[in-house]
């Protein structure tokens, strides 16, 4: 799997599965705010998005101009941590993670998601 972008305001648990993916020699990015961001996806080139809910719809406004201005953020797939029905405008979502979860199952289970799209 390719480089993902981790988009969660909870840096604790980010901070954790950063030390399991790069334990696994997985490609981890992650930020704490879905404000701006997608100048990351024009430069890093992830493969997948995993993206919080809670986090986007903080910034929701922000996070729509965004996602309907790239294309290429658009093209991407993404995992949703939780729902938010103000998402329902993305379509390009393959799969969704509940919270909580055990971080050191997470590489395995984003490669089932995408596995299964």
């Amino acid at each position: 799997m390719g480089l993902i972008l981790w988009i969660d305001q909870n840096t604790f648990a980010t901070g954790l599965l950063e030390k399991v993916f790069k334990k696994k020699n997985l490609d981890f990015y992650t930020v704490s705010a879905a404000a701006d961001f997608s100048y990351l996806v024009d430069d890093l080139s992830p493969e997948l998005i995993v993206l919080d809910a809670l986090t986007a719809v903080n910034a929701l406004e922000a996070f729509k101009q965004q996602y309907q201005a790239s294309e290429k953020l658009r093209s991407l797939p993404v995992i949703l941590i939780e729902e938010a029905p103000e998402l329902d405008f993305m379509s390009n979502v393959i799969g969704k993670l509940q919270r909580p979860f055990d971080p050191f199952k997470i590489p395995e289970k984003l490669q089932q998601i995408v596995s299964a799209n």
